[in-house]
């Protein structure tokens, strides 16, 4: 009887010690994450101006087209998740169908307030020691997230890696001498391409695919615990529950995970711009045998993925491997990187007979295989160093079975 009210006192105290689940660091990532898309869509709503302003009506009306089209998909699937919760939950509140409505075109800020008002609830409940409730609360802020993540991710490679694809094309048939503004000119084409192209690498598509990454893997994990334990509680001992210790991403991993996308959507979008640059009246082709080849992959490999999804993310293998399922990845990243790679070769060979004799006819081969190797290079880094369920890594299963072998024969000490 005294072990058992050591014990209970030893939990309350536990408890009434832990940390709240929703840090100030979910919620600086979700408000910046808000910002980049709002930015990032005014951002491209001014390319499309500028490139009407100086007589470009083909490249202006594509640009527009590559914003309007992703986010109405973005819409269709935000007000199809909003219905499918009403269908669980009943929400009679005409004003706040009403401004799901208005709101269909940019549905990601809806998303984003939604999952902090989750957040923000959440940690009301944990300064008032209602714990449930806080885990309730962080639990949809956690399935918002993800699901908000996704939105983007569509939006980022249906929308900005066209745009940088024909912004790039097009910096690339020229010497980055010419690049620089014209005095006396207010917009300057090249200065907003190549402005547009640095900040969609660098910030927009990289640091989305950072935080689909983060956002997915730590809301799978939690389903996943939750279907091994039947309600997934939260342990309030010091020791984290299974689902936060393998799906919360450290720093150093987001970081090899930036440096992994960076180079290889930088490697990607180099591709299809250098092959725009040589045959853009073919550029079609290579995209939709390759759009169509991982729509069917994943749409046989996802048993739960329905088709219009299997078609948005085939999109999205178009410029950048992201997990699309549970279980080893090391077969879907070979097979990807070797369809990358013979794509890469096909726009090597036609680049090096179709090239304009200027500064990019050896750099751009060079950012092209770079990117590639470089993003192979970091993406091995991740999964042998940093990745947080490391120990259930394929390679670190053979490593210790090869050890263990080892070990065991005779001779060996």
């Amino acid at each position: 009887m005294p072990t058992q009210s050591v014990c209970s006192a030893d939990s309350l105290m536990s408890e009434s010690r832990r940390r709240c689940s929703f840090t100030y660091r979910n919620e600086i990532v979700i408000w910046c994450s808000l910002l980049f898309y709002v930015g990032d869509l005014c951002l491209d709503l001014w390319t499309c101006s500028v490139h009407f302003n100086t007589k470009k009506p083909m490249s202006a009306w594509f640009i527009f087209f590559a914003i309007l089209l992703p986010n109405l998909y973005a819409g269709y699937k935000s007000l199809q998740w909003y219905l499918r919760a009403h269908a669980l939950t009943p929400l009679r509140k005409p004003h706040v169908w009403l401004i799901r409505v208005i709101f269909f075109p940019i549905s990601p800020i809806l998303r984003y307030l939604d999952a902090w008002w989750y957040g923000f609830q959440a940690r009301q409940a944990w300064k008032k020691h209602n714990y449930g409730q806080e885990k309730k609360y962080f639990e949809d802020f956690l399935v918002e997230s993800a699901e908000v993540a996704m939105l983007r991710l569509v939006i980022i490679f249906l929308e900005d890696a066209p745009i940088v694809v024909l912004n790039l094309s097009i910096l690339i048939t020229a010497h980055p001498k010419e690049w620089a503004m014209a005095p006396g000119i207010k917009e300057d084409p090249e200065a907003v391409r190549l402005g547009l192209v640095i900040a969609k690498l660098a910030c927009t598509m990289t640091l989305g695919v950072v935080h689909y990454m983060s956002c997915n893997k730590l809301a799978w994990h939690l389903a996943h615990s939750r279907e091994e334990d039947g309600h997934g509680t939260h342990t309030p001992s010091s020791t984290a529950p299974a689902w936060e210790r393998k799906g919360v991403l450290s720093w150093v991993a987001e970081v090899t995970i930036y440096c992994w996308q960076l180079f290889s959507i930088g490697s990607r979008v180099t591709a299809y711009a250098l092959f725009a640059v040589v045959r853009f009246n073919l550029l079609w082709v290579p995209i939709i045998i390759r759009w169509l080849i991982h729509t069917l992959w994943i749409y046989f490999d996802v048993r739960e993925m329905s088709v219009i999804n299997s078609v948005a993310f085939g999109g999205v293998y178009l410029f950048s491997f992201v997990t699309t399922s549970p279980g080893h990845q090391i077969l879907r990243i070979a097979l990807y990187y070797v369809i990358t790679f013979g794509e890469n070769i096909i726009i090597a060979i036609l680049w090096s007979y179709y090239a304009p004799d200027n500064f990019f006819q050896v750099t751009g081969l060079a950012v092209m295989f770079g990117g590639a190797f470089g993003g192979l290079l970091f993406l091995m880094i991740y999964y042998c160093c940093f990745h947080p369920d490391r120990q259930n890594i394929w390679a670190w299963q053979k490593l210790r079975e090869f050890q263990a072998k080892r070990q065991n024969r005779p001779g060996i000490v």
